[in-house]
């Protein structure tokens, strides 16, 4: 493998692909405190025959998996999104939310011997992302067939059933009290008493008609309540969510690409590296640095734009069949993201001799982070926004 043999020298000539074999365990990622000094100081710890050579990528691009964006009590998603929002960089983001709920407890005598006078939902809104001064209107779905909320993604296909009413409520966070209308209540009444009501209810679909925002609904605070003449009242605890997002037309712009929070596409990562017979090195220690696209100025006074922290890369084939878990990292005060572990260096090293079985890096943001936010990153190469470190020593 022959490499550059100064710092300064940003690319490397390439000829084959780095990825590497399969390691039996995933170290956690260990982060830099300062992505400026990234590189310096790495001679000294590694001895004076070592010289650190910046990588620039062969490619960032979308990928076809999109995110995870259905999840229950346990794991997956944590909200239900709906809504939205022009956003000034990204364009027009909608979102089509997903609820389910099963009684919080058994039900007293009382309750199933009675008949439903009264049903509401309060949903705990506690995200949103765009204007929060105006009003969202939307129309309450039924959804008629069963759902599975952990292998949703942000494309699925759900059937949705007839409108049961439309609301309008703040596009901003707290509680929301929606009463339901009294012939879906007289309607659903004999299901809301009965045993087999979790196999035979299937939830709600929110659908935005008139909004600026996206709003999220979070499980812990949500639920939906019904109370019974003589009075007497239950509560049903929201048990799935999941959201539905059209961003077909979405385009970054020049130069960048964009990685969103609850899209229909990731990104995958791919290097390039001389290897085999050619000069085979010693890794030390590899570093990748993301640094995102500060868009801050292009937002108005009062527009919400919570942004994902965590990003998540796995090292996978070129089937996909095989993948490796490389870590997650919080991105840090100044916008970088840094993937530095022991996984990652052994990845790269096998590469460099010749044993690869991985084709790219897939880039996504992990599903409990449940929002419509995005980072940029820009591709121009004077740039250095997305690049790999590498410390090395040659093999005699």
């Amino acid at each position: 493998m022959h490499l550059p043999n100064r710092l300064s020298e940003r690319t490397l000539s390439v000829r084959r692909p780095i990825f590497g074999a399969i390691l039996a365990t995933a170290l956690l990622i260990t982060g830099c405190d300062d992505p400026s000094n990234v590189g310096q100081g790495l001679l000294d710890a590694q001895g004076s025959d070592t010289e650190v050579v910046r990588l620039s990528p062969m490619s960032l691009d979308a990928s076809s998996a999109g995110d995870l964006t259905g999840g229950n009590a346990a794991s997956g998603a944590v909200r239900a999104l709906f809504g939205e929002a022009v956003d000034p960089v990204v364009g027009t983001i909608t979102s089509t939310g997903l609820v389910d709920f099963v009684p919080a407890s058994q039900f007293e005598s009382g309750f199933v011997n009675g008949t439903v006078s009264w049903a509401g939902l309060e949903f705990n809104v506690d995200y949103s992302y765009g204007d929060t001064t105006g009003i969202m209107r939307f129309d309450l779905h039924a959804v008629p067939e069963s759902w599975q909320s952990t292998s949703l993604r942000a494309d699925s296909l759900i059937a949705i059933g007839s409108v049961i009413a439309s609301y309008e409520i703040p596009a901003s966070t707290g509680i929301v009290s929606l009463e339901l209308p009294q012939d879906w209540v007289s309607e659903y009444d004999p299901l809301l008493r009965n045993s087999e009501f979790t196999d035979n209810f299937h939830g709600f679909a929110l659908i935005p008609q008139q909004a600026d925002a996206v709003l999220g609904i979070r499980f812990s605070e949500s639920r939906m309540r019904a109370s019974t003449t003589p009075g007497d009242t239950v509560a049903f605890a929201l048990s799935k969510v999941a959201s539905l997002t059209d961003d077909a037309d979405i385009q970054p712009p020049s130069g960048d690409v964009f990685l969103r929070d609850g899209s229909t596409t990731g990104l995958d990562l791919r290097f390039q590296i001389e290897g085999g017979s050619l000069d085979p090195s010693l890794i030390h220690r590899v570093i990748i640095k993301l640094r995102s696209t500060d868009w801050s100025s292009a937002y108005p006074a009062g527009f919400s734009r919570p942004l994902p922290g965590v990003l998540s890369v796995h090292g996978v084939s070129a089937d996909g069949a095989t993948r490796v878990d490389i870590g997650e990292v919080s991105i840090n005060q100044d916008g970088v993201f840094i993937v530095d572990n022991t996984t990652l260096t052994n990845v790269f090293q096998s590469a460099n001799l010749g044993k690869s079985v991985l084709d790219r890096f897939e880039l996504s943001f992990p599903a409990e982070q449940s929002g419509v936010g995005f980072m940029s990153f820009s591709m121009d190469p004077a740039d250095t926004a997305v690049e790999a470190l590498i410390t090395v020593s040659p093999l005699n």
